[in-house]
């Protein structure tokens, strides 16, 4: 058999393989050697073109997701059209972020009429991705998501598909969309997640396959996000990071329905591997985050939750000790940095028996740490260690596990006296905790010098920026 070297064939050969590769393999392609370099000045400065429009990719309100993204289309149909018009285009998004999206969005006039121009164009293929759509099982289904694409208006349908042509997606922001709005997107990531999950299955790794992060902060809303729109995310086994701001997941929706709320689907799906959850200003109950770590799996190295009581517009109370009990049980071995804290804006109720009043705070005792054999940094509120309502206070040494490098505690409610945390530290040190470097106190605390030069003598640093030291 004869060989036929590479560079033997003619140049307009080489052009067409060099145009056949994915974006990631051309940059080391072209490098190999200098006739194909020569030969490829024309893709190369069409992929530079395609990478410096399509990388990075935002819809919505400019003003509700930041600078930095190369593609202004404030409508999903307009990227759904240029990748009608050049398949190559979808393997260039990398990330996507999404503004603000009303149930019917008023656009300019200008607007409107590319939005039609695009339909009018390409009325059959975006149809088509309805009726002839993988993802969708039933003809019913086909036949609505049909339906929707074919209206303008329908701003997360069209993300939604464009959610299964978009194979090297790594990084998804909401930054505003409604438990109703975010139906579709649901729908379609949760197929995605039970093929991904299954080697077997024909449509294995052809969608979000790459997508490590998913980040929701619904600014534009007063009473947050649902927490369901994360789920179908969750189970994806690609996701490492899954951030929110303001999102609301109540008790009893979860507990009257443990398959979420009516609106998820069950699916037997095998464990994730999420490294990263941050949820600040949230409300979140206990049922509700249940449900969620079904999903996320354990291998988590870090979980972080501020609780808002005043985001709450259900029954999502703040517990300490039913989150670190969930945890214990997905990531007992794993985790590596916890922060719990709460803004629980405390008011005052009088005892209907002793008459005493008392604030209503609930102590949030977290419990026994020492479960949590990776664990390195923790931060926490100080009503965490209360191990009654009238401010007993659990000591560090009996909490922490021996593990633990570096502990903040947030002075949130001020019972009990802080002093107590360090009761037998200096002893027992060396003995249960003997990679406990600092004890980082935010807020207004005051401690004897006697507490912390006991402290500093076994090798523990006790500082805060309002820290106030007395006595001896």
């Amino acid at each position: 058999m004869t060989r036929c070297h590479l560079l033997s064939c003619p140049n307009e050969v080489i052009v067409h393989i060099i145009d056949e590769l994915l974006p990631e393999d051309l940059v080391s392609f072209i490098l190999s050697n200098k006739a194909v370099h020569c030969a490829s000045q024309l893709v190369v400065r069409q992929h530079q073109t395609l990478l410096k429009q399509y990388s990075s990719i935002r819809f919505g309100e400019p003003e509700d997701i930041g600078d930095g993204d190369k593609f202004d289309g404030n409508h999903p149909l307009y990227l759904l059209g240029a990748i009608l018009q050049n398949p190559r285009i979808a393997l260039y998004p990398v990330k996507i972020r999404v503004g603000d999206y009303e149930d019917e969005q008023e656009h300019e006039q200008g607007d409107d009429r590319l939005a039609d121009s695009i339909l009018f164009t390409w009325d059959a293929d975006i149809a088509a991705l309805g009726t002839e759509n993988p993802w969708l099982s039933e003809q019913a289904q086909r036949q609505e998501w049909a339906q929707h694409l074919l209206k303008p208006t329908n701003h997360t349908w069209h993300l939604a598909i464009l959610l299964t042509m978009l194979p090297n997606l790594e990084l998804i922001k909401l930054a505003d969309l409604s438990h109703k709005l975010s139906k579709p997107i649901r729908e379609i990531v949760w197929a995605i997640a039970a093929a991904n999950q299954d080697p077997a299955s024909p449509m294995h790794g052809k969608a979000l396959a790459n997508l490590i992060e998913v980040s929701l902060d619904p600014s534009q809303t007063e009473y947050g996000a649902n927490l369901t729109t994360y789920t179908p995310f969750a189970a994806l086994p690609s996701l490492r990071f899954l951030h929110g701001r303001m999102i609301e997941g109540d008790d009893f929706r979860y507990e009257a329905n443990p398959q979420g709320n009516g609106h998820e689907r069950t699916i037997p799906l095998p464990l994730g591997q999420i490294e990263d959850v941050n949820f600040t200003y949230s409300a979140i109950g206990t049922d509700a985050w249940q449900w969620l770590f079904k999903f996320i799996g354990q291998n988590l190295k870090r979980f972080a939750y501020d609780h808002a009581e005043a985001l709450s517009d259900y029954s999502a109370d703040y517990d300490c000790a039913g989150i670190v009990k969930i945890l214990k049980y997905h990531a007992s071995h794993s985790l590596r940095r916890l922060e719990l804290t709460a803004n629980l804006g405390v008011t005052g109720t009088m005892d209907r028996v002793t008459g005493a009043f008392y604030e209503d705070y609930h102590h949030q005792f977290v419990g026994d740490l020492r479960a949590f054999t990776a664990l390195r940094v923790l931060r926490l509120d100080d009503m965490a260690f209360q191990m009654t309502r009238e401010g007993a206070i659990a000591r560090l040494i009996d909490v922490l596990p021996a593990s633990i490098r570096v502990v903040r505690l947030l002075r949130e409610i001020k019972v009990g006296d802080p002093a107590d945390l360090f009761v037998g530290l200096a002893e027992g040190k060396e003995e249960f905790l003997p990679e406990l470097k600092r004890v980082f106190l935010e807020g207004d605390y005051i401690l004897r010098q006697g507490v912390i030069d006991e402290c500093k003598a076994v090798g523990i640093e006790v500082i805060g920026p309002c820290l106030e030291i007395i006595g001896t």
